[in-house]
């Protein structure tokens, strides 16, 4: 084919069909047809180069297709991508045409295009067909050359990256184990979300009822009655050109998952597609030691931070010079999550990109309540399950440990049924995080005869339940007592109820190295006990790196979640 000068043929395939691409991609060489194609197929954990050198400098794409090309999210967002930058495309049976027929997205895309059968296709007419492929790409190159072009925007691979990014790191890991993890498709449970006026002159109770009150009947009589806000009609009531809502929501509601789930929705184009791009930041990662303090007289950028946060490789100059145009030309909303957890502790060169991330036209912000300090016209809160939420989860949840249960509904209906029966209960499983620890520690454990599950006795039974794992680990016998268990990690315990202690002392999140020496010397541990209480699952150091060495205690840590903080906290008093 008459192939510009840098420019190349694309293959886009699955890595089973490898033996096959590679034989035409020798005729190709053959035939001094410049061909690109990733040795790896679709399993590729990086698509950089697939976007941005592969679709982007081909003079055609050739796709082969089968069932497990249809499936695969690698080729799925090659070809997507290669249609909008309106790329001749090739498709390439590689399966019966007369068994199978490509659906949905595929369909869309190779509708009407004019296939070449690979199928079945006996080794010594292989050249032959190659000839035939090859004449398909001369033909579509050339009717494109005579085309009266349509406009084409500039490349927006990097977009295209964080859209496949969205929905490649789609899993949400279980609290309590998380090598467990299960695709947020089938774990997210809609959140009840209301206007927060709706709320305000009902908190004054929750403030003022005692704890016992709060668990027993607060919860229904302030969030029973709810006008929901269905999360597409979430921007509705903003009256100026720029979109921004603020989202509340106490630890543990479900903010982040919120967060992450609806930025999947936008690249599945479920969702918001009036947006070009959906920036997800979490506001906890504006650290120093994230963001080391650059030479004098420079700061970092909106391009920085969303090359650092979306991008899992350095991006070039070139790139984010890309990056930077296109931030300023395309519709963008950012999702920004935690200002809770950062607002009072903004590195002071960090302070100018935190209050540009605040000042963009178009953002949700997610925060606890009490820590707010932003004025927003449109609020709303999210206040967790409503009681159908809570059995969908149940039934959800369950039925994923199929393995571990021969009836998972029956066991969920247990579940419910014990959870109906304790009203303190069955008000806190109304915040999403609740509800998971007492699925984990029930799964983990026979319930069946306790009839006074408070919150103290989950954290206390999860608290153990993590102490076993962790002596597991360290090829402990985890058959002794509760006593025992105890006494083995006494000097880990001690120190992560005094660390939580002192955070909540201090009104932080995030606890910073100096608390850390602090609290160590305070309590005469050494080293190695920080390092233990890190294998415990319930400390983590800010960039989750691996555990257990010296440089950790450089880091800055965080409980996996504020209410493991506040249990801790008190269990220190």
């Amino acid at each position: 084919p008459k192939i510009s000068q840098g420019k190349h043929v694309m293959l886009s395939y699955t890595s089973i069909n490898q033996n096959i691409v590679s034989k035409i991609v020798n005729i190709f060489n053959k035939e001094n047809t410049p061909v690109w194609f990733d040795s790896n197929g679709d399993t590729k954990t990086d698509m950089y180069d697939s976007l941005a050198e592969g679709v982007e400098n081909a003079a055609a794409v050739c796709c082969f297709l089968t069932s497990d090309y249809e499936q695969s999210l690698n080729c799925q967002s090659e070809l997507q991508y290669a249609q909008k930058r309106q790329k001749p495309i090739i498709p390439c049976m590689l399966t019966s045409a007369t068994t199978w027929k490509p659906s949905d997205w595929l369909e869309e895309i190779t509708r009407g295009l004019v296939f070449v059968d690979f199928h079945d296709v006996p080794e010594s007419n292989i050249d032959n067909k190659v000839m035939e492929l090859i004449d398909q790409i001369e033909d579509r190159i050339a009717k494109k050359q005579n085309q009266r072009m349509q406009s084409i925007e500039e490349p927006s691979y990097l977009f295209e990256l964080i859209k496949w990014d969205y929905k490649q790191n789609s899993r949400i890991e279980r609290l309590m184990n998380p090598a467990e993890s299960f695709s947020i498709e089938e774990s997210y449970i809609n959140l009840a979300i209301v206007d927060s006026k709706e709320l305000q002159g009902k908190e004054k109770k929750l403030r003022d009822a005692n704890q016992h009150e709060t668990i027993m009947g607060t919860f229904e009589d302030i969030y029973g009655v709810k006008t929901p806000i269905n999360v597409k009609d979430i921007f509705n009531t903003c009256k100026e050109a720029g979109k921004k809502v603020l989202v509340f929501g106490r630890a543990g509601i479900g903010k982040s998952t919120f967060c992450r789930y609806v930025s999947h929705q936008w690249a599945k184009s479920a969702l918001w597609l009036e947006y070009n791009l959906v920036v997800l930041i979490s506001l906890r990662s504006l650290t120093e030691n994230r963001y080391p303090p650059l030479s004098s007289g420079k700061s970092y950028s909106l391009v920085d931070i969303v090359a650092k946060e979306c991008f899992s490789h350095d991006l070039s100059e070139e790139d984010k010079s890309l990056l930077r145009q296109q931030l300023n030309k395309r519709t963008v909303l950012w999702l920004l999550d935690g200002y809770d957890e950062i607002v009072q502790n903004v590195p002071s060169h960090l302070q100018r990109v935190f209050e540009q991330l605040l000042n963009t036209p178009h953002h949700i912000v997610t925060s606890r309540p009490y820590f707010n300090t932003l004025s927003r016209s449109v609020r709303v809160e999210i206040v967790g399950f409503t009681d159908e939420n809570i059995s969908k989860y149940v039934e959800v949840y369950f039925n994923q440990l199929h393995d571990k249960f021969l009836n998972g509904l029956f066991e969920g209906q247990k579940v419910l049924k014990f959870l109906r029966l304790n009203p303190r209960v069955w008000g806190i499983a109304h915040i999403p995080v609740n509800l998971e620890l007492i699925c984990s520690i029930w799964s983990e454990t026979d319930w069946s005869e306790t009839t006074n599950l408070t919150m103290t006795t989950l954290y206390e039974n999860m608290t153990l339940w993590l102490c076993r794992r962790y002596l597991a680990r360290k090829s402990t016998s985890i058959q002794i007592s509760k006593m025992e268990v105890y006494e083995k990690c006494h000097p880990e315990l001690i120190f992560l109820e005094t660390l939580a202690f002192e955070g909540m002392t201090s009104n932080t999140i995030i606890l910073r190295k100096e608390l850390l020496q602090k609290v160590m010397h305070h309590i005469g541990c050494l080293s190695d006990v920080y390092s233990d209480a890190l294998h415990i699952g319930i400390l983590k150091s800010f960039d989750n790196g691996p555990t257990g060495n010296q440089i950790q205690l450089e880091k800055h840590h965080y409980f996996v979640h504020l209410s493991f903080q506040e249990f801790f906290a008190a269990r220190h008093l």
